[in-house]
């Protein structure tokens, strides 16, 4: 295993460190911490940010002697993500509130490339949660209402708009309060690309107990339309847990915690009154769901669509015609909680169709339902085939696209997984010391990467013939991150150290000889006087 360390830095770091701890007046640098928020994967580089130092850290892996970047972020950063679809790490940050001797900043977002390239958009308040569309092009920014601003006063209904693909400027990003009937944002759910009003449309949905914001991307410029789910008096806290768009229809299907019921919000073409007012408006119409529907999918041709739904309380599955407005109720031997929809062939007939597998994950159900949903209508029970698996379901990996599912059990000697095959449906055993929830993709889904926590060894299953194997490091594994870009596939092996250490592992040859060892990295340029900016 090749190793690249950076020892000059922690020797000189530490050192220092130790020499300073005597001295009454030390730098204020050696007071900081040197924790970091979770590393993430930009194209073929990993950035880890440090919010004490107001920096990333960006460890581009592209050629075979590693590069370590040092680029400014704002001051108080909370949350990193990758940017979706572009190699790109997003950095949210708070900014500062100002003390004596230290000038307040504004929160903001950071765009940080792979090659170290930073762009930063202002935001003004001190935002801590971020969603992005399904292209990545937009975000949100708004409040979690589970953490705290870390000020005296703030707006919990403010956010944030940012066009990603356009620099910072007046418009952009676009800051205003959502229309509140007393609640605060749960969460952010973004449209596909939709025709509404004659015009492809992106629409932001917010969603917030008994009621949904719609905000116009394409016109930030209007205001925003709020959908209450309930009637004033109604007192239930139904949450909003589940949105599904017909972008064919310019309709979408939500799902409520604590609702029996789906609710159908229909956008239709309207004049507009002003310059900042919609030329749409959403119709609300519920539909009987079951006892607690837990989840939902469209199947159906644009002028034929139909609604396939999971009811847990009542053990069944219905599909609701959405143009004829009727609902087939489908008893289930098995109760389910979850809806796959998959194009495959079936035991009796290798035409490859459209079926659904619906299963549960709440370690209370041992089967699975497949279903037949061309004459579902008609034939109900009989379009249903159950596959006993012998144990209860706690997980659960949809591959579709290679045809098998792979579900997760509570710990057995039979084996802790199950690899599901939805063309033979069969389901053989496969024993792993590790949850699914801790598997990881690479780049183009070839395999599947596992680590126990606290062990050494990196474990990985190949997804094009199901072969299993492992390769053991020098480090326990806290983590495992695959980054893209390239001809190779890299996995990235992440370790317990303040000062920086990965395993980058080679996932075309999985052998000590072709991985190698970093260390050190995040010390790099720490003492500098002139650090990043």
């Amino acid at each position: 295993m090749t190793t690249h360390s950076f020892n000059r830095y922690r020797s000189v770091a530490l050192s220092l460190a130790v020499a300073l701890t005597a001295c009454a007046d030390r730098d204020a640098r050696y007071e900081l911490s040197m924790r970091t928020l979770a590393p993430v994967a930009a194209g073929n580089a990993l950035v880890y940010v440090q919010p004490a130092l107001a920096r990333a850290t960006v460890v581009d892996l592209s050629q075979a002697a590693p590069a370590v970047r040092q680029v400014a972020v704002g001051d108080d950063p909370v949350l990193v993500q990758p940017r979706v679809a572009h190699d790109e790490a997003l950095v949210l940050s708070r900014g500062q509130r100002g003390s004596a001797g230290v000038a307040p900043a504004p929160a903001s977002l950071t765009a940080v490339t792979a090659a170290g390239a930073t762009r930063r958009w202002t935001l003004g308040s001190p935002f801590n949660a971020l969603s992005q569309n399904g292209d990545g092009r937009y975000v949100m920014a708004y409040f979690n209402n589970s953490a705290s601003a870390g000020r005296l006063l703030f707006n919990p209904n403010e956010v944030a708009i940012v066009d990603l693909d356009r620099a910072a400027a007046t418009g952009n990003p676009v800051v205003r309060t959502v229309r509140s009937f007393g609640g605060v944002p749960n969460g952010v759910v973004f449209s596909p690309t939709m025709t509404v009003a004659g015009e492809p449309r992106t629409l932001a949905v917010v969603l917030s107990d008994a009621y949904v914001t719609l905000l116009d991307l394409n016109h930030p410029e209007r205001s925003e339309i709020t959908v209450r789910l309930t009637l004033p008096e109604d007192a239930r806290a139904i949450a909003p847990a589940q949105v599904v768009f017909d972008t064919d229809n310019a309709t979408m299907y939500l799902r409520a915690d604590q609702s029996n019921d789906l609710y159908v919000l229909r956008l239709l073409t309207v004049t507009p009154e002003s310059a900042t007012a919609n030329d749409f408006r959403p119709t609300l119409n519920q539909l009987a769901a079951g006892v607690r529907p837990a989840d939902l999918a469209l199947f159906g041709g644009a002028t034929a669509r139909k609604l396939l739904v999971v009811s847990p309380g009542s053990r069944d599955a219905r599909v609701i015609d959405t143009v004829a407005n009727t609902t087939t109720v489908v008893p289930l031997d098995a109760v389910a909680s979850r809806v796959l929809l998959f194009n495959g062939p079936s035991p009796r007939s290798a035409t490859s169709e459209l079926r659904a597998l619906l299963y549960s994950t709440r370690g209370v159900a041992s089967a699975v339902s497949f279903v037949e949903l061309t004459d579902i209508e008609s034939r109900r029970s009989q379009n249903v085939e159950t596959l006993q698996l012998g144990r209860v379901i706690n997980q659960a990996l949809p591959l579709p696209e290679r045809g098998v599912v792979m579900f997760g059990h509570p710990s057995s000697a039979t084996g802790s997984l199950s690899l599901l095959d939805l063309g033979r449906r069969t389901a053989a055993p496969i024993f792993s010391e590790v949850a699914l929830e801790s598997a990881r993709f690479d780049d183009d889904r070839q395999a599947l990467w596992v680590a126990p926590p606290t062990g050494e060894r990196l474990g990985y299953i190949e997804l094009t013939n199901f072969r299993p194997g492992e390769i053991r490091l020098d480090a326990p594994i806290t983590d495992v991150i695959p980054v893209s870009g390239g001809t190779s596939r890299r996995v990235v092996a992440l370790h317990d150290a303040a000062d920086g250490w990965i395993t980058v592992v080679d996932g075309t040859d999985v052998t000590r000889e072709r991985s190698r060892s970093l260390r050190g990295f995040l010390l790099t340029g720490l003492l500098d006087e002139g650090e990043a900016q």
